[in-house]
């Protein structure tokens, strides 16, 4: 056998076995993978289940990831104050970065059930609210005597008080004024970013201690909060907002509202978004 038909052989060798080993490689790395998201699954099924062991009580959350962007918004209140002057029946003034307006004609026969049928006219309205086209009405953030409309950004809403509407409605049914929040030159900021599932939100919370036994999770939703404001701008992400209803103790019926970062998972503090929702004053972490 010549030296050169040898060498080809080690060759030929040696590339099939850099094949079997990558082979190999690659399917131990997948099984590490597979392995990996099995325990991590396998792990947040028996916290569910702790959970509701401690009596908190949910409907199944979903284990599916969405996405989402961060969102920059001008904090300038010049274009604002400048069209206030179109407004009609109300006195109004802007300060630290609302509208408040009492209308001289109260809105009547507004239904404290479904209050949305007269006031979708009313926020249409361009002599009473300034662009109300961007808001639609929100149920899970109205009450009986507030009725919540939110903005509507990018691909979602803000749970925040700088991006709503809210009126205040007497018992008789009587919408005498309201507070404004308007998000202005609304940009989004990179590429949509992977956000964390409802389950994985719900199951921080409870690992932070921030859900405490014999409690109802009332709802939960993917919006947007404020997360930081520099001078003439604020940046806004994609936020689970989970209500909660403590069933026992001192705060038995009062809703929470909790915040978690759905592209970090940490746990968010208050921006002062929301104040009495469903009937109850709220209290936020």
């Amino acid at each position: 056998m010549d030296f050169r038909r040898i060498e080809w052989l080690f060759l030929v060798a040696f590339i099939a076995i850099d094949i079997f080993l990558f082979a190999a490689f690659q399917r131990d790395t997948t099984s590490q993978s597979d392995a990996a998201s099995s325990r991590s699954a396998d792990s947040d099924t028996t916290i569910v289940k702790e959970m509701r062991a401690d009596n908190i009580t949910f409907k199944t959350p979903s284990k599916q990831s969405s996405e989402g962007y961060y969102i920059s918004t001008t904090n300038s209140a010049t274009q604002i104050k400048a069209s206030l002057t179109s407004l009609t029946d109300q006195t109004v003034r802007y300060a630290d970065g609302l509208i408040t307006a009492t209308f001289k004609t109260p809105i009547t026969n507004v239904d404290t059930q479904h209050p949305n049928k007269v006031m979708d006219t009313v926020v249409s309205n361009s002599a009473l609210i300034l662009d109300g086209a961007d808001y639609q009405y929100n149920a899970q953030l109205s009450s009986r005597n507030t009725v919540v409309y939110t903005q509507r950004v990018a691909d979602g809403q803000i749970y925040s008080r700088y991006g709503q509407l809210r009126f205040s409605l007497t018992n008789d049914g009587a919408v005498t004024g309201y507070t404004q929040g308007y998000l202005a030159d609304v940009k989004t900021l990179r590429e949509k970013t992977e956000t964390i599932s409802e389950r994985k939100a719900l199951i921080g919370l409870y690992q932070y201690n921030q859900i405490q036994n014999n409690t109802k999770v009332v709802w939960t939703k993917l919006a947007y909060t404020r997360y930081f404001t520099l001078k003439n701008s604020s940046v806004y992400i994609p936020t689970w907002v989970i209500a909660v209803k403590p069933t026992s103790g001192n705060n038995a019926g009062v809703l929470q509202l909790k915040r978690v970062n759905a592209f970090t998972g940490t746990i968010l503090t208050s921006d002062s978004n929301v104040k009495t929702v469903s009937g109850s004053t709220t209290t936020s972490s």
